[in-house]
């Protein structure tokens, strides 16, 4: 409730300086602002009338959506009235220094208002779609050469209720995916938000994914249930039930702290995961101990865990892992390009936020997923799908 409070204020207080700024004017323009404004609010309120008076499942796959399009108009409310704030205080403080009164300061919030509406309405109607191919090599100490070239696709963090309404794009996703023709498709996890009924009938979508090799997967920190409201040591275990079956269903071979060796090229892969638990910055994880444990006549060591800073942990373990591959932090869905790479605030949350690091002769690679939670927004960090071609040093 206190979140809702807080937008609700937010929203008043620009609609306080809006109209105290634009009143005796009425050029088109500055009617055109009300008139978007008007629809900003409404769509707002109806968003938060429906959170408060739905008394439904609310992990159902709508009302899970509702939560993440809720989070993206609140957000831009927020900037909104920041960035309103900022430049009038900013425009007042010049004036004292100045001994006069500042012109065109309306013009100037309106045009930063504007641009923030475009970039979030950018970022939910096309960003969050805009699905990138990312093209790795990765060196490997003394790889086989049996394993020469071979291909390893990774997807992560689904949060597939973020598709609601638009699964068709999910279908698009996985057709990517087999047009890598991957040898080996690897999913650390995060497949719902809430709760395991956001998972629908997603299996029979996710499962048109091929792999000759196979496809793996891990559950990340949302699949035990733990972020729904209503969580119990009851719905917990029922969730965890559905997510392993659904995830099974989904054509892939879920490793909670477990492994198993495949054959490829008549070399032996061992591939192993480890489950995540937790929220936010406080991440717990399964054995790694059991999960690692085995003998060392593979040729390959591939460990899935969901949240990258367990590399760290990973590193203790005696006998080499060569590739840790992971997700969890979604480059927190906002960055910047820029012609030294993109940046993002995750970086100052997370030690290992994306792309490729390496340490002593291990590798680890984090993604920035393809879904969303939080707010239905991706801005300058698109979904991606990783494709890694193993390659000898």
């Amino acid at each position: 409730m206190g979140i809702f409070i807080i937008i609700i204020f937010t929203d008043l207080f620009i609609w306080w300086r809006l109209l105290a700024d634009i009143r005796n004017r009425r050029s088109f323009a500055f009617v055109s602002v009300v008139v978007v404004k008007t629809l900003l609010t409404a769509l707002l309120l109806w968003l938060i009338a429906g959170t408060l008076l739905y008394r439904g499942e609310f992990a159902s796959p709508a009302n899970a959506f509702r939560q993440i399009v809720f989070g993206a108009v609140a957000a831009l409310t927020i900037a909104l009235g920041i960035s309103y704030a900022f430049i009038s205080i900013i425009a007042h403080l010049l004036g004292r220094i100045l001994h006069r009164r500042l012109v065109g300061v309306v013009w100037v919030n309106i045009l930063f208002a504007g641009i923030l509406t475009v970039i979030f309405a950018d970022g939910f109607f096309r960003q969050r779609f805009d699905v990138r191919i990312i093209r790795r090599e990765i060196k490997v100490d003394n790889l086989d050469p049996r394993l020469e070239g071979m291909k390893l696709v990774l997807i992560s963090d689904l949060h597939l209720s973020s598709y609601h309404g638009h699964y068709k794009r999910l279908e698009k996703v996985i057709e990517t995916v087999n047009s890598l023709q991957p040898d080996m498709l690897f999913n650390t996890g995060d497949f719902i938000t809430f709760g395991w009924q956001e998972f629908g009938n997603c299996d029979t979508i996710l499962n048109k994914a091929r792999a000759a090799g196979g496809s793996f997967a891990i559950a990340g920190n949302h699949d035990d249930g733990t972020y729904y409201p209503d969580y119990d040591e009851v719905y917990g275990a029922e969730c965890a039930g559905m997510i392993e079956s659904k995830v099974a269903a989904s054509g892939y071979k879920m490793l909670n702290d477990s492994s198993v060796t495949v054959t490829f090229n008549g070399a032996l892969i061992r591939v192993a995961g480890v489950i995540t638990h937790g929220h936010r910055l406080d991440m717990r994880y399964g054995d790694f101990a059991k999960a690692l444990a085995g003998p060392d006549s593979v040729t390959l060591k591939i460990l899935m865990v969901h949240d990258p800073a367990a590399w760290d942990t990973v590193q203790t373990f005696p006998g080499k892992v060569d590739l840790v591959l992971s997700g969890h932090t979604h480059g927190m869905q906002i960055g910047l390009p820029t012609p030294w790479g993109r940046i993002s605030p995750a970086s100052f949350f997370h030690e290992y936020w994306n792309g490729h690091y390496e340490f002593n002769g291990m590798d680890l690679y984090v993604t920035t997923g393809l879904g969303t939670m939080g707010l239905a927004e991706r801005i300058f960090m698109p979904p991606e799908i990783v494709l890694m071609t193993l390659t000898s040093e």
